[in-house]
């Protein structure tokens, strides 16, 4: 499993550049340092989650449900971010879209790998 999670590199990638990605979407820079800061609670509150739900799911389930949450969220960051970009306007509802698809896979993250 810590090979795959190498092998992934998002992650570590997502949270080293989470600043400029967070600027990249149209926020300013202390915006985008908040946000970095609320990504960091997320993945400390699912980490929670885990550990409180791991008996009852199985570590199997929150691995494969994680894995799967986690190619979602990629993807449609990937879209999100394309769109974005293309449209050549900052649209907030799209960075906001962004930012939540970041969190929902830091949690995914967080409570399976």
């Amino acid at each position: 499993m810590l090979y795959l999670q190498r092998l992934i590199g998002c992650y570590n990638s997502c949270r080293f550049y989470a600043p400029q990605l967070f600027q990249a979407t149209g926020l300013g820079s202390e915006a985008a340092l908040l946000s970095t800061v609320i990504t960091g609670a997320v993945n400390v509150g699912s980490t929670f989650v885990a550990i409180a739900v791991v008996d009852h799911f199985g570590r199997r389930f929150l691995f494969i449900e994680g894995g799967i949450q986690m190619i979602i969220c990629e993807v449609l960051v990937g879209i999100l971010i394309k769109l974005n970009f293309e449209s050549g306007v900052v649209n907030p509802a799209m960075a906001n879209g962004i930012i939540a698809l970041i969190c929902l896979y830091v949690a995914g993250f967080a409570w399976s790998w």
